[in-house]
């Protein structure tokens, strides 16, 4: 009788020892908004390479370029530390879509177009005082942009279409302020606000959606969004670069 009492309770023990261990996790809270910022902004400053997909949506915006006033559609682009820039723009000018490709060393820039240039490199500036050095630059750039930030705050943690694991914060700035994610194409004015994600394992910030609040009208109900997607961090370039072809 003793021993099955002694059985008996120690099953008892048993059992209570697993559900103690069966209790939900903790969850891990995220880092704090401002430490994701500043981590974030220091790993993008850090990377050799990356490229850029800038994708404009909703109010037309015009761009004063080499080829005077033309509306901007999209850009891909490629940076290459310190300061390489290549580029394909999408853009309508006199009413017709155009694709051109730009080349940016420094401030020394090329352009060229199948029709305008017949497809060769042209030394010329097509963004006036565009120098890639400035997207990493102390100042400037990501860092400059992503800690002009202000009433950040953490949305949560999602998932990119391609899987990517990301932490979703919102906040908002003054267009000059954030205008450097747009490759200094694009001159932003007014407050506009911004989505931010940054990759969860590699800390860096691989997609910005930036609204111009101040672009609605009554002819374009839709405000001014542009999507930049960073991506391939570090990737062996692939420039075709002046005087290559």
């Amino acid at each position: 009788m003793r021993r099955l009492t002694l059985i008996v309770f120690l099953m008892m023990m048993v059992l209570m020892a697993l559900s103690g261990c069966t209790g939900n996790p903790t969850e891990v809270p995220p880092p704090s908004p401002t430490d994701l910022i500043t981590e974030a902004a220091n790993n993008i400053r850090a990377s050799q390479t990356f490229r850029m997909d800038v994708e404009r949506t909703g109010a037309p915006y015009s761009v004063e370029t080499g080829l005077g006033s033309v509306i901007f559609r999209r850009a891909v682009a490629q940076y290459v530390a310190p300061d390489i820039l290549q580029a394909t723009v999408r853009l309508i000018a006199a009413g017709l879509p155009a694709d051109v490709d730009i080349f940016s060393r420094g401030d020394d820039q090329w352009f060229r177009n199948a029709i305008l240039t017949a497809n060769a490199w042209f030394n010329a500036p097509f963004a006036v005082g565009f120098n890639p050095q400035t997207l990493i630059a102390e100042d400037t750039g990501f860092k400059a942009a992503l800690h002009s930030l202000i009433d950040l705050t953490f949305v949560a943690g999602e998932n990119m279409a391609d899987g990517t694991s990301v932490y979703h914060l919102k906040g908002t700035a003054k267009g000059e302020d954030i205008a450097a994610l747009l490759a200094g194409m694009i001159q932003a004015t007014g407050n506009v606000l911004v989505d931010v994600y940054i990759d969860q394992t590699l800390r860096i910030p691989v997609r910005f959606i930036i609204v111009q609040p101040d672009t609605v009208t009554e002819e374009e109900p839709e405000p001014t969004t542009w999507t930049v997607d960073v991506y391939d961090i570090n990737a062996e370039p692939e420039l075709d670069e002046p005087g290559d072809s």
